[in-house]
């Protein structure tokens, strides 16, 4: 599974339009043509925020957590973790052991959060987990 792209995992190929309306939209496009295994942490934290490939890359984001709950892509420390503390609660729900491992990293790591990140930014992300609950 993992050998695959998002695009090959989906079986859904985007066709290439002449000109890409954003940027956003054409990294996007170009994200989801790599193997699931060779994404970097902004590349899947990108396409998480986007809400592309969600069930295809949390178990990989989720391992990325657990390594570092304060990893980032190109924007901030702990970008990756507001990603998936954003995952709707509709994925939540059909994925809920995701959910209890995403929320034991969190808690397990609450010191660090809050050392790291601040307490204002762990309180955040710790409302977003309980309205998923």
């Amino acid at each position: 599974m993992q050998s695959k792209s998002i695009e090959q995992l989906e079986n859904d190929y985007w066709k290439e339009p002449s000109e890409f309306p954003t940027n956003l939209v054409k990294r996007c496009f170009e994200y989801r043509k790599i193997k699931v295994t060779e994404l970097t942490i902004e590349q899947i934290r990108l396409l998480i925020s986007q809400k592309i490939g969600i069930e295809f890359l949390i178990g990989i984001a989720l391992e990325k957590l657990e390594q570092n709950i304060i990893v980032e892509g190109d924007l901030y420390e702990g970008d990756l973790l507001d990603s998936v503390s954003k995952v709707p609660t509709e994925f939540w729900n059909k994925n809920s052991t995701e959910f209890l491992n995403f929320k034991n990293i969190f808690e397990s790591n609450k010191e660090k959060i809050i050392s790291e990140l601040g307490e204002k930014e762990y309180n955040r992300i710790s409302e977003r987990i309980k309205a998923s609950c």
